[in-house]
């Protein structure tokens, strides 16, 4: 039992970036890595644990009144939608195309897609380096996030399993995505870290390329639109365990491992398509 924890508690760190102490915190009184998960990233407190504060109390007042100003005046407790849009302008970011965004929703513990509330918005970025505290120094420090997400492993997953909470939308109780919107969040993360060197998803043994390819990718989203059902949360996290472990040839892939069906069957669909060639 208590290696099992131990392993619950070391693959918690390895998404959440947090200290042993406050991961075992969390898988303690979650139990299972998927209920820890979800604690973490639905506790507004979580956003300063990845990276420890160095905030500075000038720093912390200026991004206050950052918040301030783009609040929603119907709900005086969050920056919604119309506030987010306005900060994405004013960052240069384009929130339908660019993955920096998710970034910012995991690191600032944003649980809905678009808000942000107050304190956590405030300590996730004073926790980021080089005392941001303008929108400006903000957006000059977004090429960073980017090229860590890309390259960056454990960073990858942090951000890639956030936004797996944030696009099931405010039903908090649903354990699956809708296709589509893995299709796009899948072309979204994927590609660009796969080219990427040295890529967020490289093989996980030794930190080679990983021979998971954007032909194998492309192969993916085909399969998935053919079979049109809504993604499972084991899939989604399982997918880049995947592309992180698999060969090329899919000739190490263990049929008898404990992979969700739905990987089983690509694996099945792709060794079909080579074989008929």
């Amino acid at each position: 039992m208590k290696s099992r924890e131990a392993g619950v508690i070391s693959e918690f760190r390895m998404i959440t970036a947090t200290s042993e102490k406050d991961a075992s915190r969390f898988v303690k009184k979650y139990k299972t890595l998927e209920a820890a998960l979800d604690g973490f990233y639905n506790d507004p407190s979580s956003a300063s644990l990845s990276n420890g504060s160095g905030s500075n109390k000038g720093q912390e007042k200026k991004l206050g009144e950052i918040w301030e100003k783009y609040k929603d005046s119907s709900d005086p407790k969050l920056v919604k939608i119309d506030g987010t849009l306005a900060i994405c302008e004013e960052i240069g970011v384009d929130p339908s195309s660019d993955p920096v965004l998710f970034c910012l929703a995991a690191d600032l513990g944003s649980k809905v897609t678009g808000e942000w509330e107050k304190e956590p918005f405030v300590k996730g970025i004073a926790s980021y380096p080089g005392n941001i505290d303008s929108l400006s120094s903000l957006k000059n420090y977004l090429p960073v996030l980017r090229k860590k997400l890309n390259t960056d492993p454990t960073y990858f997953k942090k951000v890639y399993m956030h936004t797996f909470t944030l696009a099931k939308g405010q039903d908090f109780g649903a354990r699956t995505l809708q296709l589509d919107t893995a299709l796009d969040l899948w072309t979204l993360f994927i590609p660009p870290a796969l080219s990427s060197s040295p890529s967020a998803l490289a093989c996980s043994s030794d930190n080679r390329p990983p021979e998971f390819t954007e032909e194998e990718f492309d192969l993916w989203i085909e399969f998935m639109k053919k079979k049109g059902k809504a993604v499972s949360k084991d899939t989604w996290s399982l997918l880049v365990d995947f592309i992180r472990t698999i060969d090329k040839d899919f000739k190490e892939y263990d049929d008898e491992g404990a992979w969700p069906s739905t990987i089983d069957d690509y694996v099945d669909f792709v060794r079909t398509r080579r074989t008929s060639k």
